[in-house]
This record gives structure tokens, sequence and C-alpha cells, in this order.
């Protein structure tokens, strides 16, 4: 059996303005006894523009990080791209909000195009079970108990292990950043989101007794230092505050 790699997912959308009609496809909730409509599309009227994955080895040492597609905006290639690379190595994922977005929307807009996802039902559908951490770490769902609790965004829980949170564009300004033709900030936003899913992650793990702390730390430093030379997240390993997010901070500074 081959040894289990981690691949941490993230997308970025823009609404498909040729199927999505906001007065007739928006989700309704109800107020105060009344219908009001809510701005954000449903998974199905999003279309892809970017999948970042930052690969990871089984003891968590780097492998790669980039953007699905070589740089393309061709959704259906970004969409067979990842099948590929997932359909081949199933690696166990780790996401934000990962089950409730990011995969249903990669689903849907495969079968938009047409485009095979074997991968979305791999292995008696390992990455939609909502308790199989182990394949799949949703830690939007993880960190709440699984909706239990008010859900935390990646910014907060970013900041608070001491990393960066959210710098430069969010994801509200993607759409206007794709129309100005500003893909490879749209492609590093959505890394630096990787990234920061991963150390957060790492944290988790240390939380669950996972990985003892004297593990944790070298391989978070490994992992800062291999990605220190990835231009498109390096201002995240700068902004970091590694004393607090490795856990060195003396007594009286913690």
């Amino acid at each position: 059996m081959a040894e289990r790699t981690y691949a941490i997912l993230d997308i970025e959308t823009v609404p498909d303005r040729e199927l999505y009609d906001p007065e007739r496809d928006a989700p309704k909730r109800e107020s105060r006894g009344e219908a009001t409509e809510e701005s954000f599309p449903p998974p199905w009227a999003h279309r892809v523009v970017v999948v970042a994955i930052l690969w990871l080895g089984p003891d968590h040492a780097f492998r790669k990080l980039g953007s699905v597609g070589l740089g393309s905006t061709d959704e259906p290639k970004i969409l067979r791209d990842l099948a590929g690379f997932l359909d081949k190595e199933h690696p166990s994922l780790v996401t934000f909000n990962g089950r409730r977005f990011d995969l249903p929307v990669l689903a849907l807009r495969s079968m938009r195009h047409g485009v095979p996802a074997a991968w979305y039902f791999w292995n008696n559908n390992a990455y939609r079970q909502r308790f199989r951490a182990e394949l799949h770490a949703d830690l939007c769902e993880e960190l709440s108990d699984y909706g239990s609790v008010r859900r935390s965004k990646l910014d907060a829980v970013a900041r608070l292990v001491g990393l960066p949170g959210k710098f430069g564009i969010d994801g509200s300004q993607v759409e206007s950043a794709v129309a100005r033709g500003e893909l490879e900030e749209v492609r590093n936003y959505c890394q630096a989101d990787v990234v920061q899913t991963m150390f957060v992650w790492l944290r988790y793990l240390l939380l669950r007794d996972a990985l003892p702390l004297e593990t944790f730390r070298a391989r978070a430093a490994a992992l800062r230092d291999a990605l220190a030379q990835q231009p498109a997240v390096a201002e995240v390993i700068e902004k970091t505050d590694w004393d607090r997010y490795l856990l060195t901070e003396t007594a009286s500074g913690g």
C-alpha cells in the first residue's frame, strides 16, 4: 500500500453569469416571516477560476505548491487536471469548509462540463463522509463540532495561532480582480489560503495529540523554510508570529 500523502486544497470562483439568475436562483431564507435573498450563489452557480493545492508527503514534508491547470482559466481543463491528480494519488484532503463548499462546487461544475470526477466517489465516498477526518479533514467542521457551535472563519482561526490571516484581496474581490485580468493575484491569494490552512491543520493535529510537540515544531519549521522560497506565499511566512505559532514564547510573554 502506498504511503499516504496530503493535499491541502482551496478554490476561488466567480458567479456563472451565463446560468445564474439571482432573481430566479438566489437561495431564500425566512426572516421575520418574509423571504429575503442571500447574495451568495448556490454551489452549482460558481465557476471555478483557481484551484490551489499544497501537496505534502507522508511526514508532512513539502512536495509542491501551485495552481491546477498550468495557469489556464479554462474551467474544464482545471477540473480535468484536478481529477487526474486526485484519481492517481488519492491523497488525504485538508480543507476549510471544503465539505460544504469546495467539493460540491467541483463536483457540480464537473457535471456541468461532462468531466468525470471519480475521485468524488472514491473509497465509498470517503472524501464526503463527515466523520472520516483521516481522509478529509474539513477544519471548519472539525473546529465547530460539526456545526453544533458557530463556525469560525479561516481568517480568525489563523490569527488565533499566530498566522497573519487574510491580507491583500479577499473572496468578495475575486470576481472584479478576474474581470481586470489580475489572475496571478487571485492565484497567489488562493495559495496563501492553502498555506495558512495547512499551518492551522498542524496546530489541529497538535490539539488532537496526534503529533508530539517537538515533532510538530520540527515539521512546521521545515515547511516554513520550504515555503519561504515560494514567491506566491513568502509574505505569509514573513507576517507570521513564529514564536506564537511554534509555542516557543516565554512564560511571561505567552
